[in-house]
């Protein structure tokens, strides 16, 4: 019996489960639910010649007939969609050495000659944002320089691997891919980046591709500077790495890893204010968005406390592990919506295609990204919040990365409590709005949902949730038990610390940028060592350009053991100067913001100063007023910033 590759996923599928709902082929299949009525009629077709049929029971659809009949041995047609031959193309061209004919991936593909040149048009234009192209000799090949397309190799993996299929090693026709070595890698990876907040699960996979391709015949050119924090957990990686391996790597392959971990990680953690590379460009961009997005909609969306940590978790995936090759189209759910909201659809592609790398530049992020501006418009503050029960037996990166797409879709959400599925007889469900499953359960109270949610899924989960907050009921529960405790008077003590030190100092500088940061250090008393901490300056901002565009501030930020006392200062100059803003570009200063902080400063006091810098970054009022305050209305600004800072632990606590 001759199948296409999606009928025999189907009918595998039938003779495992039994009964499939249309949901549940969805998400097996991975397409619409055009398509599933397509190949539903098709397989139909196929095995009708064996006396069995496909029969709709309720919401289910089921084999019919003597299944004894079918044959045991499945001859599968490969039939590939647009983007799965771009794919595979792609990673035949990255991993043989030589030119490959038109004829060879012709034989592969099962497509014709002008199918192929279309293809390898397409392909090249991708490579582009890579600094990578084709060449055209006799057939083809992938020219570059050999980093660059091992990182680009990295991303089509992670492209096309499922994050389920690669924990099991399960990579299909990628045999460049050796299970143990990607076991190894991954856990070496998911062990040294831990550490860091809300990791992403294709992230993490990302960087385990990464290191498992790492071979020690690559020589590694123009070796960019990396911080301290990126190289360390480098050198921890490729240290048990190596030895796990039995192999030695050289010093150009942990400072190249560490850089990737710079660009990707580091430089974009969610509070990143201290440290030694921050992306100020990406964090502005996020900002400029949401604020574009407002002005031209006539919605301000910075209403929505919530937004800018979405986007900014979305994006930051995007860019380091971009869609490569476009899909059928985005999910029937979301182009639903997106078609419900055009106007606003229009407008965010228009600024994506403005202000963010070409690597977001197509149709399905454009979708994704309204999706958050759609999705935030459904969101209200002012109904309770809801609590859920998940009931669960999954590892725990299956169940971390579930309760993370669900709280992505329900920011309202305050609890996701998760239990055994045995033991959910034993559970008080008073304490709850809403129950999960990732199992069938007899009680009909307890919808079920996939561990690994399609967009729709979480989609259709959105709306009852929405429902549930809208019209539950309100009763006195037990309080929930902080997953933090804060010690809120060491918080009112370096508050007020704090603000003691705060001034506002009008500064006779130079127009010179680097005289002026000069003098600005050479007025504080609270510094040791002012010529070493001068230069520090100096050289964190090259790396991190901190002038607020458009607003005539610019912050100078560190933390330093040369810093004896906490302090935030702002300096009026009397002569405007130039300097490098977030997007790279000059910007007049007209005002300095420094924020020092000695090496033993208190997490309360990194808190702290952490609220000032988001309240110049991303809050337009407060920004008018670091702008033209003077110091008595500035300093009472800051009062109300401590002041909402604490408040928010108080509810916490």
């Amino acid at each position: 019996m001759l199948l296409t590759k999606r009928e025999e996923q189907l009918l595998k599928a039938f003779l495992h489960v039994g009964k499939l709902s249309m949901q549940d082929m969805t998400e097996i299949l991975q397409v619409s639910s055009r398509t599933i009525y397509r190949t539903l009629s098709d397989l139909t077709d196929s095995i009708e010649q064996y006396g069995i049929e496909i029969t709709k029971h309720g919401k289910y659809y089921i084999l019919t007939g003597e299944l004894d009949d079918l044959p045991t041995e499945l001859e599968v047609l490969v039939e590939y969609s647009p983007q799965e031959r771009q794919e595979l193309i792609t990673y035949r061209l990255l991993t043989e050495n030589g030119f490959v004919t038109n004829e060879a991936l012709q034989e592969c593909t099962k497509v014709s000659n002008v199918t192929i040149i279309q293809d390898i048009s397409d392909i090249d234009k991708r490579l582009l944002d890579f600094d990578l192209k084709i060449e055209r000799q006799k057939g083809y090949r992938i020219s570059g320089d050999s980093v660059s397309k091992r990182r680009f190799l990295a991303i089509l993996l992670t492209n096309c691997i499922s994050v389920a299929d690669f924990s099991t090693g399960n990579f299909g026709s990628f045999d460049i891919l050796e299970a143990d070595r990607t076991r190894m890698a991954s856990q070496i990876v998911n062990k040294q980046l831990s550490g860091f907040p809300d990791m992403d699960a294709r992230m993490k996979m990302f960087f385990a591709i990464l290191l498992s391709l790492i071979g020690q015949e690559q020589n590694i050119e123009n070796l960019p500077n990396t911080s301290k924090q990126a190289l360390e957990i480098s050198q921890k990686i490729f240290q048990a790495y190596s030895k796990q391996t039995e192999q030695f790597y050289s010093i150009q392959e942990i400072i190249y890893f560490a850089s990737i971990l710079d660009e990707l990680i580091i430089k974009r953690q969610e509070n990143p204010l201290f440290t030694e590379k921050f992306d100020g460009e990406f964090f502005y961009n996020i900002s400029n968005l949401i604020d574009t997005v407002s002005m031209y909609t006539k919605i301000d969306f910075f209403k929505d406390k919530v937004l800018f940590n979405f986007l900014f978790y979305h994006i930051r995936l995007s860019l380091g592990v971009p869609i490569l090759f476009q899909g059928e189209n985005l999910p029937e759910s979301v182009q639903l919506l997106v078609e419900r909201n055009k106007f606003l659809y229009t407008v965010i592609s228009l600024l994506v295609n403005d202000i963010f790398p070409k690597y977001l530049h197509t149709e399905y992020e454009y979708g994704m990204i309204a999706l958050h501006f759609i999705s935030s418009l459904g969101r209200s503050p002012e109904i309770y919040p809801v609590r859920i029960l998940l009931l669960t037996d999954e590892r725990r990166v299956t169940r971390d990365l579930l309760v993370s797409k669900i709280k992505s879709v329900a920011p309202f959400v305050e609890w996701i409590d998760i239990q055994s599925l045995v033991d959910y007889h034993s559970i008080d469900l008073n304490q709850y709005d809403y129950f999960l499953s990732t199992k069938p359960l007899a009680n009909q109270e307890i919808d079920v949902i996939s561990s690994f949610p399609t967009v729709k899924e979480l989609l259709e989960l959105q709306e009852r949730l929405q429902y549930v907050q809208a019209h539950r009921t309100i009763v006195a529960r037990d309080a929930i038990a902080p997953e933090k405790s804060y010690d809120l008077q060491d918080y009112l003590i370096s508050s007020s610390q704090l603000l003691s030190q705060f001034e506002l100092v009008q500064l006779e500088n130079n127009q010179s940028f680097e005289h002026t940061v000069e003098q600005i250090i050479q007025y504080q008393k609270n510094v040791s060592d002012r010529d070493y901490l001068t230069r520090k300056l100096l050289s964190h901002f090259q790396n991190s350009p901190m002038a607020i565009p458009n607003t005539g501030l610019v912050l100078l930020h560190s933390q330093s053991s040369k810093v004896t006392t906490n302090s935030f200062t702002m300096f009026e100059l009397k002569l405007p100067i130039s300097a490098l803003s977030m997007k790279r570009e000059k910007e007049e200063v007209k005002r300095c913001l420094l924020m020092l902080m000695s090496k033993e400063a208190s997490e309360e006091v990194r808190d702290l100063m952490t609220a000032i810098s988001q309240s110049i970054i991303e809050n337009h009022l407060y920004t008018e007023i670091y702008k033209t305050g003077n110091q008595s209305i500035i300093y009472q600004m800051l009062n109300t910033i401590f002041n909402e800072k604490i408040k928010k632990l108080e509810k916490l606590t």
